[in-house]
């Protein structure tokens, strides 16, 4: 019996610690589900594709059926009338609007997509660098404590030796005014910490149970694709097309509106039921040309305008290409800047580790003074902070370049 219970106490064990955890997948699914953006980025979705199919049922022929009851108010009209009908009809243009609603709906859902994508992304790396931005101050404030803790130390080692006339009074009050600083630094990080976790569960509107941040996996790619395209690219691309359509159409307006429309009814004055008792009444076919002569200088002045429209439209998304490659290339050279910084900062905190304790021990000796000690104790503080922020920002700019491209965060939004 105590074995059964101790396996299942071995089970259970990891699940209980991985509960009291917050991983970085899990906060980021909780912000896509929570986001408001998201529901509304949804709706645009779904009413675009609602769009497309009502621009479909445009092309339709109009169908019309009908009942009526009729009295007629006449000595010799005692009973009342049962009539029905139906009626088909349809209008063909030359230029015909509903063609061109078709494919404009078609470049709306494309956007509606690729503008949901883009906020998923959108939400999921801002997750994620706030994520980063918890960890980088959790690590800043134990580096903080564990000074404040160093100084301790030394503080009393200075006093120690202030009583036995080995160091002098002002050295004591240097150290008692370092000693402050560092009870500074603590309190500073430690509010911190506190206000950005808040924002951060504001931002996923959950409540924060105290529990702690897990550190995530992560590689470094280096490698440098050149710029092809991404999501508000290829809305842009997607707006020039619509406004080519509306150039299109604006440039077809010159020509006479020709029109083909046919219609025939059925009608029966006597029982609405009998279906198969419906006669042809009256059956047409009419082909008309129209040209509004006075609305030609109207219609030139906006196709004058609409190609304005479209020329700026298509420098925009030359230049937004441009400028994207652009970002690209920076991006990419910053993120080699911070991986070898980061590892020059990985050797300078061995090299400064080393520094500070030989200066400690010299100290304790009486081989250095207290200025020389806190150079070396500011050095390997400084390169300690700096290596912590160089690491998130070497995890965060790889991100961005996936942001960027319109790439999976982390390999999965």
């Amino acid at each position: 019996m105590k074995t059964i219970v101790s396996i299942i106490i071995i089970i259970i064990l990891p699940l209980i610690c991985l509960a009291e955890q917050y991983t970085l997948e899990e906060l980021i699914n909780v912000g896509l589900k929570n986001s408001y953006d998201i529901q509304q980025e949804i709706v645009n979705k779904k009413n675009s594709s609602s769009l497309f199919r009502s621009s479909i049922y445009g092309v339709l022929p109009t169908v019309t059926a009908g009942v009526e009851r009729t009295k007629t108010y006449d000595p010799a009209e005692t009973d009342w009338n049962n009539n029905g009908y139906l009626t088909l009809s349809k209008n063909i243009f030359l230029n015909e609007p509903s063609l061109y609603n078709i494919h404009t709906s078609i470049f709306g859902m494309k956007n509606a997509k690729r503008s949901l994508d883009e906020t998923r992304k959108q939400i999921a790396y801002y997750v994620f660098a706030s994520y980063l931005g918890v960890l980088e101050l959790q690590e800043t404030l134990e580096i903080q404590k564990k000074n404040l803790e160093l100084q301790n130390k030394i503080q009393q080692q200075i006093k120690v030796q202030y009583d036995t006339g080995n160091k002098s009074l002002l050295e004591l009050k240097q150290s008692e005014v370092s000693l402050i600083d560092y009870e500074i630094a603590v309190n500073e990080a430690t509010n911190l910490l506190s206000k950005t976790r808040k924002d951060l569960f504001s931002y996923l509107n959950i409540d924060d149970n105290g529990f702690e941040f897990v550190v995530p996996e992560f590689n470094i790619n280096l490698e440098k694709p050149e710029f092809q395209t991404n999501n508000l690219l290829e809305q842009k691309l997607n707006n020039l097309k619509i406004n080519k359509l509306i150039h299109l159409q604006t440039t077809m307006n010159l020509l006479p509106a020709i029109s083909l429309e046919y219609s025939f009814d059925h009608y029966d004055q006597d029982d609405v039921k009998a279906f198969s008792d419906y006669s042809r009444n009256s059956q047409s076919l009419k082909l008309s040309a129209s040209w509004n002569i006075f609305g030609l200088m109207d219609n030139f002045e906006n196709i004058i305008r609409s190609k304005h429209n479209l020329r700026i439209q298509k420098l925009d998304y030359v230049k937004s290409k441009r400028d994207y490659g652009l970002q690209l290339i920076n991006l990419q050279n910053d993120l080699e800047t911070l991986k070898r910084s980061f590892d020059l900062y990985e050797e300078k905190l061995h090299l400064a580790a080393e520094n500070l304790n030989m200066a400690q021990e010299h100290f304790r000796l009486g081989m250095i003074s207290l200025l020389n000690l806190d150079r070396s104790k500011i050095d390997f503080q400084n390169t300690q902070l700096a290596r912590i922020q160089n690491h998130y920002q070497l995890m965060k700019k790889q991100e961005e370049i996936n942001l960027l491209l319109s790439a999976n965060i982390l390999g999965k939004w």
